[in-house]
């Protein structure tokens, strides 16, 4: 349908709407035709638009009303104690600039500094990025995600920690397990287990029967690609409130929790409790908590959280503008 089978059909559809309103008003009938198509047209084009964007403003308010947050706990057994500072890859610049505040400040202190991130490993990197990362990086995943909703990816701002960490390597510690070792304990679950091992078998035959190219954000990056800035901002508001749908609430369990989390939950709480340090600051993801928590009591009942607050991840970037006179 072409520019004027479009104009055509509006037009069509205004007069019908016209001709319904004066059948069913009488007071319309002794208005003329056009006074009457006029506001048939006016009220037409204001419900389509309130229509349309409704689900903008939804999901603009979800994200202003009912925020997505991650905690800061500091978790102590009396004599070691570790602040969690829960994370999430994409969010907004100034959550990552109160975590690096903070984590600064940590380091003036002389507290060593455990990073999340599973280390790449030869034997183990296409196992993962097959099983875990859908077949592609998950840093350029983040960084998609983050772009389309107008949201920082967290490592660009990890980055301004480099010079420290060049200088003192000592205090700036990665404390997660390799691709190998998540692939062997995979390998190990799924020989010992038979009912893990049908678990992550279902899980991922029901993820390619619904596999749809991209879902949701597949499509709104799509509509990047020929958006003015206008619309731009529009499709960052819907991405925002969409990621803050997605994670906001209790998660289901995956298949592979027992790798992706209980394995990695293990291996922190070994190396927190023969690190001799007395004081550890830990920027992990949030999911963590919960098994890391107990699984350091498993090894010392005395472990408990001291103190717990929230942080908002996710919010409306700043755009100010002014003049200068």
């Amino acid at each position: 349908m072409d520019a004027a089978d479009r104009r055509h059909s509006r037009a069509f559809a205004g007069f019908s709407l016209a001709w319904i309103v004066r059948r069913l008003f009488s007071g319309q009938r002794r208005q003329s035709w056009w006074t009457s198509y006029a506001k048939a047209a006016a009220g037409t084009l204001f419900t389509l638009t309130a229509v349309i964007a409704a689900p903008i403003y939804f999901l603009a308010l979800r994200t202003a009303l009912d925020p997505l947050t991650v905690p800061q706990a500091t978790l102590s057994n009396g004599t070691k104690t570790v602040f969690l500072q829960g994370m999430m890859h994409v969010g907004s610049e100034g959550f990552y600039k109160s975590v690096i505040y903070d984590l600064e400040k940590a380091l003036s202190d002389g507290v060593v500094v455990y990073y999340e991130g599973v280390v790449g490993d030869p034997e183990g990197d296409a196992w993962f990025s097959q099983t875990v990362a859908g077949g592609g990086d998950l840093s350029d995943n983040y960084e998609m995600l983050g772009n389309t909703c107008g949201l920082s990816f967290q490592l660009d701002y990890f980055q301004l920690l480099r010079a420290d960490m060049t200088a003192h390597p000592e205090r700036h510690i990665n404390a997660d397990v390799s691709t190998a070792d998540m692939m062997h304990e995979y390998e190990r679950l799924v020989s010992d287990h038979p009912a893990f091992a049908a678990a992550v078998q279902a899980e991922k035959s029901e993820s390619s029967s619904s596999d749809t190219g991209g879902g949701g954000i597949g499509q709104l990056l799509g509509l990047l690609q020929s958006a003015n800035p206008e619309q731009r901002s529009l499709i960052g508001t819907a991405c925002r409130g969409w990621v803050t749908m997605a994670l906001s609430g209790h998660k289901a369990p995956s298949a592979l929790d027992p790798v992706i989390l209980d394995f990695r939950n293990r291996k922190l709480a070994e190396r927190i409790i023969a690190d001799t340090h007395q004081n550890i600051y830990m920027t992990y993801g949030a999911r963590h908590l919960p098994g890391l928590l107990a699984d350091l009591k498993a090894s010392d009942p005395g472990w408990e959280i001291k103190s717990l607050k929230w942080m908002r991840t996710i919010d409306t970037p700043e755009d100010l503008s002014g003049a200068i006179d």
